[in-house]
């Protein structure tokens, strides 16, 4: 769902109440000096403004990140509306907490230019949240992306894969197999893993090299292939498999296959 309003909008996901985003573009955002209850993460995309916090001033420009802990007083302050625009992502605490496994998260406040790759990163991150994509797709992004923007302080990088983790894997393995045809979330697997979102993405990604979201889409195309073969419709089986739309499907198809469902059922 998406609120405009004169050059800002806001959108949130019913799939995903913990996030919301606002886009600004050539327009007063907030005038006041003000504080949110979740994290803030922002992309500064055009023009110059001097941010405030904490009785610290800072300028930013275009590529600056900017970083603000829940309930921190801040104002930001543009030095021409007519040439500026920026992106800000709020996400709460509570999710923070359960996806990271962790009670207390030192926020610490960043101002800081970014370099090529992880502009395209976070613009990528972006995107991937302003989308239709699955919310598995979504929060499993989010938690890969957050620790290389925001300085939490304390994550424990938690690199003892033992008899406990490697089994948990397994379980999780066998839950994707067995019900890969439904709606699958981080919160399935972290349920049934007792691990937290974060641990159970770097389990994946170290034990199989894929995210749980990569594993699972790959479960449904091999699904896919074989479905194909026996003639059932390419909008069908996006449907069945959850796809958002049959282009969707047929471009996440092609990214595994190589060509498209329709040019893979005719090969036979």
């Amino acid at each position: 769902m998406e609120v405009i309003m004169i050059g800002v909008r806001y959108f949130r996901d019913r799939e995903f109440p913990e996030i919301e985003i606002k886009t600004c573009t050539n327009s007063v955002h907030a005038s006041k000096k003000h504080a949110h209850e979740e994290l803030s993460i922002g992309l500064v995309e055009k023009g110059t403004s001097v941010y405030e916090y904490e009785g610290r001033m800072f300028e930013v420009g275009p590529s600056h990140l900017v970083v603000i802990p829940p309930e921190i007083i801040h104002q930001c302050s543009p030095q021409s509306y007519d040439h500026w625009q920026f992106k800000m992502l709020y996400i709460r605490p509570s999710w923070l907490k359960i996806a990271f496994g962790i009670q207390t998260l030192n926020y610490i406040p960043t101002s800081k230019m970014l370099d090529a790759k992880s502009i395209k990163q976070t613009k990528n991150l972006f995107r991937i949240l302003l989308s239709n994509l699955p919310l598995i797709q979504k929060e499993s992004c989010l938690i890969r992306d957050l620790p290389g923007l925001v300085n939490f302080g304390h994550l424990r990088d938690q690199e003892c894969f033992n008899h406990y983790n490697i089994e948990a894997f397994r379980l999780s393995q066998e839950y994707l197999h067995e019900n890969f045809l439904e709606r699958i979330t981080l919160d399935n697997l972290a349920t049934i893993t007792g691990l937290s979102k974060y641990y159970l993405i770097r389990l994946f990604n170290k034990l199989c090299g894929v995210s749980p979201h990569g594993y699972l889409t790959m479960l449904r195309v091999n699904y896919a292939k074989r479905v194909l073969l026996k003639n059932k419709s390419i909008t069908d089986v996006a449907a069945e498999l959850g796809f958002y739309d049959q282009s969707h499907f047929s471009n996440t198809f092609k990214q595994y296959v190589g060509i498209t469902p329709d040019y893979y059922r005719k090969l036979k």
